[in-house]
């Protein structure tokens, strides 16, 4: 083999060497966070009527409120949000009152609630919104940027009603 060609095949080894131990770094990274996602998939379908799953959020705002909210369609293809409670040690919590499922048409919807943000706020900057836990409500949480200040607003999920006042950053 000709010098060149020996480069070029060590080359594209090495490159494809160093992609594989990327990619075993981020599973291993990563496992923790499926295991959980997993975990709430299975306690939604189990607990909370949903028959299939379409979307999941992680959502953690204080002590003993870490929730995964899974969204789905339940046995009568009626669209769900169910609220999954974790503990501090990222397993499901092993009580009555640990999973709560809602029919979404019974609160609005993330588009209803982007919908209402942009009505609100014209100006602001979007950076996050997912459905959580906040002062003992299921609610929708805010993470926004408007006119140079960083804030999260929370809304609650049945009517979009704002809870509380909004916590504005620091910059």
């Amino acid at each position: 083999m000709k010098k060149k060609t020996k480069w070029i095949l060590w080359s594209i080894t090495g490159l494809l060497l160093l992609l594989l131990i990327i990619q075993l770094y981020y599973s291993y990274v990563m496992k923790d966070t499926w295991n959980e996602e997993s975990m709430a998939i299975q306690a939604a379908k189990q607990y909370g009527e949903l028959v299939s799953s379409e979307k999941t959020y992680k959502s953690v705002w204080g002590e003993n409120n870490n929730y995964w909210v899974v969204t789905g369609k339940d046995a009568d293809h009626q669209d769900r949000m169910v609220w999954v409670k974790f503990t501090d040690d990222n397993v499901p919590v092993e009580a009555d009152d640990a999973v709560h499922s809602i029919l979404l048409k019974t609160g609005l919807s993330e588009a209803q609630m982007l919908a209402q943000i942009h009505q609100e706020m014209p100006d602001a900057v979007i950076k996050r919104l997912l459905p959580g836990m906040y002062e003992g409500e299921y609610a929708w949480q805010l993470q926004y940027e408007n006119h140079d200040q960083r804030g999260y607003r929370f809304y609650r999920f049945q009517d979009g009603n704002a809870i509380g006042d909004d916590i504005i950053l620091p910059n």
